[in-house]
C-alpha cells in the first residue's frame, strides 16, 4: 500500500512545506515515501527528519535545471517498491487523511475501469503570513467534482498548445475526464511504467501530450469530489515569492537559455501528435488519437473543436454513467 509522491521542485520555499503537509496529514504515514527533486540554491537536510527513510532527495544547482518535465521525469527515477503514483507540484497542502481518500475511490473505480488515472486541478490556497506558515484554503467548503475543460479563449494558441482550466460541477458524483492535471495525478505504478514522463518536453504542452499518452495507452482519467489537496496558483505576493525557471532574472548564470529547450518541445510535441515518435514516449496503440476526438470533441491533428460541449464546457458528459467500460473485442466508447 506505500504511495510514492513525486515533486519536482524548482526554487520554491513552500517544498518544506508541502512534504510535511504530505506527512502529517497521511493517515498511513509509514507508507508514505517521496522522491524530490529540488532546484534550488539552498539544499535541505532531512537526516534528523521523522521522514529520513522515507525520501529520496536530488539537490541540483538552479543553473543546471532544464524544465520542469525534465525534472518530473527524474523524479520517477527514485521510485522503488511502491504500488501508488502520486504527482504534485512543491506548492501543494493536504487534507486530513488524504491518502485513505484516494487509495478508496482509486478502489471503487477500479471495480469497472481496469487502469484509472485520478486527475484535477485542486482547489487553490494563498500564503497569509509565510513566516508563521498562515495559509489560507480558498473554495474550501466547495465539495464538489472539478472536471477539466479548454479555456475557450485560448484554444490552439501556439501550435497545438490550449489552456486548461477546472470547473466545479456542484455534484458529487465521479466523472470521467478527457484532459489532466500535472499537478496532481494518482494512479497505481504501472502508469509510470507504461506513460512515463517525458524528459524532452518543457512546459506548454506537457498536460496536452501527457493526457493523450494516457489515453491511447489505455487508460481513463477520472474526476472526483473533493480532491483532497490544495493548489497555490500564486507565484508571487508581497509574502512569497516563487521565481519560474523562464524568468530572466534565473537566466543569467545558465549556459543554455530557456527558449532552447522550448522550442525543441515544441518540435517534439507535433511529433507525438502527429504519430511521428514512436516507443515509451509516442502514442500508445490501445486506443487511437480519433477516439480521443470522439470523447473529448478536440480534433487535436486538424486544431479544431467539433463538440463545444464536450471540450469547453463537459456539459455533454454530466449525465454519463462513469462506470462504462470497453467491452472485450468492441470498438472503443466511452460516453454513449
Amino acid at each position: 500500500m506505500k504511495i510514492f509522491i513525486s515533486i519536482a521542485s524548482y526554487q520554491d520555499a513552500l517544498l518544506p512545506v508541502t512534504i510535511n503537509s504530505a506527512y502529517t496529514q497521511a493517515k498511513f504515514k509509514d507508507n508514505v515515501f517521496f522522491g524530490v527533486i529540488d532546484q534550488s540554491k539552498m539544499k535541505l537536510d532531512f537526516s534528523k527528519s521523522n521522514i529520513a527513510n522515507q525520501i529520496s532527495y536530488l539537490h541540483i544547482d538552479p543553473a543546471d535545471a532544464r524544465g520542469p518535465c525534465w525534472a518530473r521525469a527524474m523524479a520517477q527515477t527514485l521510485m522503488n517498491d511502491e504500488s501508488y503514483f502520486l504527482q504534485i507540484d512543491s506548492h501543494t497542502v493536504f487534507e486530513k487523511d488524504w491518502d485513505e481518500y484516494l487509495l478508496n475511490y482509486l478502489k471503487i473505480i477500479k471495480k469497472n475501469h481496469n487502469k484509472p488515472v485520478i486527475s484535477a486541478y485542486p482547489r487553490g490556497f494563498e500564503v497569509v503570513d509565510m513566516e508563521k506558515r498562515h495559509f489560507r484554503k480558498l473554495q474550501e467548503n466547495d465539495d464538489s467534482t472539478h472536471v477539466m475543460v479548454l479555456d475557450q479563449d485560448r484554444v490552439f494558441k501556439d501550435g497545438y498548445f490550449s489552456m486548461q482550466k477546472g470547473i466545479p460541477t456542484g455534484s458529487k458524483e465521479i466523472y470521467k475526464g478527457f484532459l489532466l492535471s500535472a499537478g496532481f495525478i494518482f494512479s497505481e505504478r504501472n502508469y509510470v511504467e507504461e506513460v512515463p514522463y517525458d524528459p524532452h518536453l518543457y512546459f506548454e504542452g506537457e498536460e496536452t501530450t501527457l493526457a493523450l499518452r494516457t489515453f491511447t495507452n489505455g487508460y481513463d482519467i477520472f474526476h472526483i469530489p473533493k480532491t483532497p489537496l490544495f493548489h497555490c496558483y500564486v507565484s508571487e505576493t508581497d509574502q512569497f515569492k516563487r521565481p519560474l525557471h523562464w524568468h530572466a532574472d534565473e537566466e543569467k548564470d545558465r549556459k543554455l537559455k530557456w527558449d532552447v529547450f522550448h522550442k525543441k518541445s515544441k518540435s517534439r510535441i507535433n511529433n507525438i501528435i502527429e504519430g511521428k515518435l514512436s516507443g515509451a514516449y509516442g502514442l500508445g496503440s490501445e486506443r487511437t488519437i480519433e477516439d480521443y476526438r470522439d470523447i473529448s470533441g478536440i480534433d487535436i491533428r486538424n486544431k479544431q473543436i467539433v463538440e463545444e460541449d464536450s471540450a469547453f464546457t463537459f456539459k455533454k458528459h454530466l449525465n454519463d454513467n462513469w462506470t462504462n467500460a470497453k467491452k472485450k473485442g468492441s470498438i472503443f466508447d466511452v460516453f454513449k
